[in-house]
């Protein structure tokens, strides 16, 4: 052989054996585990989902990117659920909501036209709904079989969370302060037939074992004592709306806390995230507050098949998120471990 053509090959080769090879796509059961909702820093572009097998232990970050030839998931991931074969993910500052396979997280398609995306629910299988907007805000029907909104229902100001609960959704109108209200939806005819006035700045809510609905009012602060109000939880009966009680939580000028609240239906507990903390009352004694853990949080979630508490610590947005995980008696049994940027809840599959 010509020794030039010799040399020539043994550089190809070596060229060749230099490039970095591609990552292989890992294999994960999406069957059974939570989901990490990684809002990632703002304006940043490093949104992503983490997957956690309560079985096995086992956690693999950016799972959205892993799965599909390193994509970006986008610009503040806000919330997710599932319905049916898919999972719908809303990435607020990007505009849009990305629908992947629930088995293999892979990309199917995007729905783009909205303006300010928030938090998705479902509502029946491959129908969901989405707060959108700010003033005015709407709730958005998703048919993910038409891949399209088809249909709009107007609600309150800076519409956040929503539930459904006895066939109807209930959204909770006011982040910043901006509403004191939480509207109700029929969830057949996709028609509002109630607006309750439950206290300035409803931006959470979660449901309790007996199907009543509490909600995390965050206050209104103008820096103004003689416009401010102080956060509280009210609760409300989801059949007939009638407030069933309400407690004062916050302080004026308290910075919009706390910031989430949760329900444990298995202890009766409803827990919430302040400042300084964790906190929690009996859903039978809620005058009765609890410091359950200390520490600076940013996310919440209780799985209800066992009544543990994730809590999620964002770390300033800059670095790794870190997830621990307490039993109700504030046993740590994991963590903190290292998810992604700005972890603030977790989705759940039983």
């Amino acid at each position: 052989m010509n020794n030039k053509i010799f040399y020539l090959l043994i550089i190809l080769f070596g060229l060749n054996s230099c490039k970095p090879k591609p990552e292989i796509e890992p294999e994960i059961d999406f069957s059974k585990g939570t989901f990490i909702i990684n809002e990632g820093n703002f304006m940043s572009n490093n949104g992503e989902i983490s997957f956690y097998n309560n079985e096995t232990g086992e956690l693999t970050n950016r799972i959205y990117s892993k799965l599909n030839n390193e994509a970006i998931l986008g610009d503040v991931v806000q919330s997710m659920c599932f319905s049916g074969g898919f999972a719908l993910i809303s990435v607020n500052n990007s505009k849009k909501i990305e629908i992947v396979d629930a088995e293999s997280f892979k990309h199917i398609s995007t729905i783009s036209d909205l303006s300010y995306p928030r938090y998705i629910i479902p509502v029946k299988e491959n129908i969901c709904a989405l707060t959108n907007g700010k003033n005015p805000g709407e709730v958005c029907i998703i048919d993910i079989s038409k891949n399209k909104i088809t249909k709009t229902i107007p609600v309150g100001k800076e519409p956040e969370n929503l539930i459904l609960v006895n066939n109807k959704i209930f959204v909770a109108n006011g982040a910043w302060g901006h509403d004191s209200t939480v509207t109700v939806i029929d969830a057949t005819s996709l028609e509002v037939i109630e607006n309750i006035v439950v206290g300035d700045g409803a931006t959470n809510l979660t449901l309790d074992k007996n199907n009543n609905v509490w909600i995390l009012c965050q206050g209104k602060t103008k820096y103004d004592y003689s416009t401010d109000t102080p956060s509280r939880i009210v609760c409300i009966n989801s059949e007939n709306y009638e407030i069933i009680t309400e407690i004062s939580i916050g302080t004026l000028n308290d910075d919009f806390y706390p910031v989430r609240i949760a329900s444990d239906k298995l202890n009766n507990y409803i827990y919430y995230v302040e400042k300084s903390g964790i906190y929690r009352f009996n859903i039978n004694t809620p005058e009765e507050k609890e410091w359950f853990i200390m520490g600076s949080y940013y996310g919440l979630g209780i799985n209800q098949e066992n009544g543990n508490i994730y809590v999620f610590y964002d770390n300033g947005f800059t670095g790794a998120g870190h997830m621990t995980v307490y039993e109700k008696d504030a046993n740590k049994i994991l963590g903190p471990v290292s998810v992604g940027i700005g972890p603030n809840g977790s989705v759940f599959k039983y």
